[in-house]
């Protein structure tokens, strides 16, 4: 989710959790115990599980799809693979790409930058899907579930880079119908989302403010916003392109949230769970 809409969000965001995280209980309790086994299996916590590291069928896999950007997976190490896909005309600059993998790798986490050779045809996603969070990230005919290989779900955070929609006020931004049924955002829109394991941003024209929307939408897989004005890294003000020490650590803790194996996933989001809480607290 978007720091920028972070205070159009607020409120409103805890209410539709707390009356979610009632309906979404049972499932999430299946996707417990199958989180809990992978753990067991994960030397490094970074989600994937040994034998898989040291598979020769996945690292032919992603060398074939990535090429030579795949540095290799290695037993131990906490890796973080980031799985960027454009839609038609879109792009990231290099220096965005290397400045965040060297935070993560600072800090000691092994990210790789891997551009998906597949480039969308611009029409035709927003013919069939159209620049809404939901149809591109979540929803069961979603850009996500029908165009990314279920193999690559287990191991890598999908980050999609579309060019938004035009207009006064919510150019380069995409549409939340959440947001919007919250009054949150500019009329709902947003200038990026993320549940967990695979998030969307709005191209951006400044490297800067690229940079820092892409990091904030990646490391949403661990972390929640924070309203601490003394926090200015890309989860407070966003003045810098960093995140506090403190967060760090649940960065290196929380890698396991990128995976998707149990179709529940996101569920397991800790955002999700901390924001339900306050907000069914908020309501006694």
């Amino acid at each position: 989710m978007d720091r920028n809409d972070g205070e159009d969000r607020g409120t409103g965001r805890r209410r539709v959790l707390g009356v979610a995280g009632w309906s979404l209980a049972l499932p999430v309790l299946g996707g417990v115990r199958v989180a809990t086994e992978r753990a067991a299996a994960d030397a490094a916590g970074d989600g994937i599980p040994v034998r898989k590291q040291r598979s020769t069928t996945l690292h032919r896999r992603l060398e074939s799809t990535f090429g030579d950007a795949f540095e290799g997976l290695e037993p131990g190490r906490p890796d973080l693979l980031l799985d960027v896909r454009y839609v038609e005309g879109t792009a990231v600059s290099e220096v965005t790409k290397v400045r965040i993998v060297e935070l993560f790798r600072r800090n000691g986490i092994y990210a790789q930058w891997l551009d998906h050779p597949r480039t969308y045809d611009r029409a035709w996603v927003r013919e069939r899907y159209g620049w809404s969070t939901k149809a591109l990230l979540w929803d069961r005919e979603g850009l996500y579930r029908e165009t990314v290989e279920p193999w690559l779900w287990d191991v890598a955070l999908q980050l999609f880079v579309v060019p938004g929609v035009a207009g006064r006020w919510s150019e380069g931004r995409i549409y939340s119908p959440t947001m919007d049924a919250l009054g949150a955002g500019i009329g709902g829109y947003v200038n990026g989302f993320s549940v967990g394991n695979r998030a969307v941003v709005a191209e951006r024209r400044y490297p800067d403010d690229e940079a820092r929307l892409c990091l904030h939408e990646i490391v949403h897989y661990a972390l929640c916003h924070d309203d601490d004005p003394g926090n200015a890294g890309v989860m407070g003000t966003a003045e810098v392109l960093d995140v506090t020490a403190g967060e760090w650590e649940r960065l290196r803790t929380g890698l396991g949230n990128v995976r998707d194996t149990t179709g529940y996933d996101i569920l397991l989001r800790p955002c999700l769970w901390e924001e339900c809480l306050q907000g069914l607290a908020g309501r006694g």
